[in-house]
């Protein structure tokens, strides 16, 4: 959420109850809280319904207002609602409360969202009271104009006018407050205050359940105690169901004693100075009973009169209303700056303290310290296990976090699975390190997660220093993205030179963007050689990129750029349907008893798109190319995820007729399960069990002996990679291994070089002939 966006509501509402309390009568609040809704929510009709009547409306032509709709939308509450010039539109209906009417907003397009209904259903009450209490004041000046015809009830009328407006002017006051979103405690001693004022010398309290121990009551707000509470302190506790204002609360009802000295239950410290009598309301928040407000005398013979009851009753539903309004405006502040998965600070209430602690450093001749925290493979967790374990291994996460700082410093969630950390008060960047190295170590047991136990690293970016917020916290963000570049897992403090590598990696991966979106990224191929006869049996398709002006871009450059920003998908696409087709081409000219493979690579992120089969389908049969003609590689990382969807999508490529292959087999967290699981069919041995073979290095030896009787037992291919010497093509033919490529045999090139390779005479010193031996079954 951003910072307006996390101001938006509460400003929204503020001025909503500031515009109807202005109003004079009901039907004015009424127009004015239609127009001002539906401008708050940008909704392009609204309207007031009470018992069938439209009594307001905005968004329609006057004399056209949709009558017969609009009650229908308020008997279902939501639904569509036709707007003039925009057709069907999504509609909602919202209560106001007690009034029997209701407030219809449309909008075209979007529905609202939870924070517009939000929004509007604060509307609502607002303005039901609001225009219960301009009845109110209608029916009192009523009253006033009747007082002036009657001389005999004047002066008593006019004394009940009086007291109603003191009630009237004490609920204005309330919803002054409520309105200037003043603190809570200025909003309580707005009560008590209006109530003292309004009874007398009588002595008023709020009362309310103590949060810590909800058998027992406290004074929250009070005028007139302080000789008791001085006395005795224990005096503003009250047990519930004990008392006046612990029965008032226990019983939900109003009640009233005028004869206080004999009441069984009565305290000892308020009959020693002298109370008389009392009654007690109760108090409401969203129809629960959290307290009530207390009314003390301490003169004899006090008796509370019907009317004086009455308006205490209706002064703690007032009250009760407003406690509530003012309690869900700071529950809405305490969430639009707090996340709502973990309740940690977000990034606006992050920033603030960020601020706050840079001026406090500033005046202590102090630093400050950010670190950003990014989860490594996330996204893992969220695939395997669902979204639910995801927010499971958030909040644990968090806790960890938290758990791990001092009580000054400051843990935020900024978003997905990025969280930060404000340090004040250091000395130094190596403070900040140790605290990065006790957050990781806390972090380092693993999470368990329905069932699951899940092992969370990080990448931790630190930057130390007295910038501006925004400063430090990109400082941080940038040595992040280096901890995560230099292997994930570890963290790294931002230094100067790393603002430049993170310029240079955003142009680079701005270039590649439109470099894909150009189709400009070419493909190479390198041959795949049949080993027992040194014979063509098929290629590999790489990607290359030739930059205009950066010259040749090597793929360890480029292709991570393509994972993390998603745009392999794309990537992957072109260079399937491009090696397709050149397959095809190759194997209309050059035909063979068998079709030469064409070996493609498939990233995690491709495989994880669920448009991947209908590609690769889509790419065969454009082609043309027979679907035993490709294999798709994927590497051991990917396997391991061992997901559903995963299996799923493997099984339905081979159900294409492709073969699948796990490239670079051996470096990963080889697993025969996986093998077992997975439809696979080829292993391509990875390049650093090659290396040694033609040194005499037993050991790499008995290794690349391992895969390829790991293959052969599986009935699976072996092709061997990264062959640079002849001595390494014999031990790997002798071992069984059937196939290998590397630049021994040739390196990756054009389509036109290797076209001219192939066409090459077999006097030329290599024949193309696929030999019958080649261990690849056909489908």
């Amino acid at each position: 959420m951003t910072d307006a966006a996390a101001s938006w509501a509460p400003q929204q509402l503020s001025e909503f109850l500031g515009a109807v309390s202005q109003c004079q009568d009901e039907f004015e609040a009424a127009r004015e809280g239609v127009e001002r809704a539906a401008e708050s929510v940008e909704a392009e009709c609204a309207a007031l319904v009470r018992n069938g009547v439209v009594v307001a409306a905005v968004g329609w032509p006057r004399y056209d207002v949709p009558e017969a709709s609009l009650n229908e939308l308020v008997a279902t509450r939501e639904g569509l609602l036709e707007i003039p010039g925009a057709g069907p539109c999504p509609a909602l209906a919202l209560p106001l409360e007690d009034s029997g009417a209701q407030l219809v907003l449309a909008r075209a397009g979007l529905p609202f969202t939870a924070e517009e209904r939000t929004l509007l259903r604060g509307m609502a009450r607002g303005l039901a009271l609001t225009m219960r209490l301009l009845v109110t004041i209608d029916a009192e000046r009523g009253l006033r104009a009747r007082a002036d015809l009657a001389a005999a009830e004047n002066v008593r009328l006019l004394e009940t006018l009086r007291k109603r407006q003191r009630v009237l002017e004490a609920m204005a006051r309330i919803q002054r407050a409520i309105s200037r979103r003043e603190p809570l405690e200025g909003v309580l001693e707005t009560i008590v205050g209006a109530a003292g004022e309004l009874l007398g010398d009588d002595a008023p309290a709020l009362v309310l359940v103590d949060p810590d121990d909800t058998g027992w009551l406290s004074f929250a707000a009070y005028s007139g105690y302080d000789a008791v509470l001085a006395a005795d302190e224990d005096a503003g506790r009250h047990r519930v169901g004990v008392g006046v204002t612990g029965r008032a609360v226990a019983e939900a009802r109003l009640i009233v004693v005028e004869d206080y000295p004999s009441m069984p239950d009565a305290r000892g410290a308020w009959l020693r100075h002298g109370l008389q009598a009392a009654m007690a309301a109760p108090v409401h928040e969203d129809g629960r009973v959290i307290g009530s407000l207390l009314l003390c005398s301490f003169r004899p013979g006090r008796v509370f009169s019907r009317a004086e009851q009455d308006m205490l009753s209706s002064f703690a539903e007032h009250a009760s209303l407003a406690l509530t309004d003012a309690r869900r405006v700071d529950t809405m502040l305490h969430q639009a700056l707090h996340d709502a998965l973990t309740g940690l600070p977000n990034r606006a209430l992050f920033t603030d303290r960020i601020q706050h602690a840079l001026i406090q450093g500033r005046r202590r001749g102090t630093s400050c310290g950010v670190i950003f925290l990014d989860l490594d493979r996330f996204k893992t967790v969220n695939d395997s296990l669902g979204h639910g374990a995801g927010d499971e291994l958030l909040v644990a996460v968090a806790r960890r976090i938290d758990e791990s700082l001092r009580s000054a410093d400051t843990a935020a969630r900024l978003g997905g699975d990025e969280f930060a950390v404000l340090l004040e008060d250091l000395g130094g960047a190596d403070e900040a390190v140790m605290v990065a190295e006790r957050i990781t170590a806390a972090l380092a047991a693993p999470v368990l997660v329905q069932g699951h136990e899940v092992y969370v690293q990080v990448s931790v970016g630190i930057a130390v220093g007295r910038q501006e917020a925004s400063e430090l916290l990109r400082q941080a963000d940038v040595a992040m993205y280096r901890a995560k570049r230099d292997g994930k897992g570890r963290h790294r403090v931002f230094e100067d030179g790393m603002q430049a590598e993170v310029v240079e990696r955003l142009e680079l991966e701005s270039e590649l963007l439109r470099a894909i979106e150009r189709d400009e990224i070419e493909v190479h191929y390198q041959p795949v050689i049949a080993l027992d006869g040194q014979t063509l049996a098929g290629f590999e398709a790489l990607a290359r990129w030739t930059h205009p002006t950066r010259g040749l871009v090597p793929p360890p450059h480029f292709i991570p750029l393509a994972e993390e920003n998603g745009s392999i998908v794309e990537l992957g696409r072109q260079i399937l349907r491009t090696a397709c087709q050149q397959a095809a081409a190759w194997m209309a000219v050059f035909p063979t008893d068998e079709p030469r493979i064409m070996s493609v690579n498939l990233s995690g992120r491709q495989l994880e798109d669920p448009n991947i089969v209908a590609d690769v389908a889509a790419a065969l049969a454009d082609s043309g190319l027979p679907a035993a003609a490709l294999v798709l590689e994927i590497t051991e990382t990917v396997l391991m995820h061992d997901t559903e969807a995963t299996i799923s999508r493997l099984t339905a490529l081979k159900a294409l007729g492709v073969r699948l292959a796990v490239d670079d087999f051996g470096t990963g967290y080889s697993s025969l399960r996986y093998l077992r699981r997975f439809p696979i069919d080829i292993l391509k041995m990875a390049k650093p069990f090659v290396d040694g073979l033609d040194t005499g290095d037993d050991e790499g030896r008995a290794l690349a002996r391992a895969i390829v009787e790991l293959a052969s037992s599986l009935k699976l291919a072996c092709i061997a990679e990264g062959i640079e010497a002849g001595a390494q093509a014999d031990v790997l033919h002798d071992l069984g291994c059937g196939m290998g490529q590397g630049f021994h045999f040739a390196r990756p090139m054009a389509s036109d070089a290797m076209t001219a390779l192939i066409a090459e005479p077999a006097g030329a010193g290599r024949t193309f002939a696929m030999p019958a031996s080649i261990p690849i079954e056909p489908f």
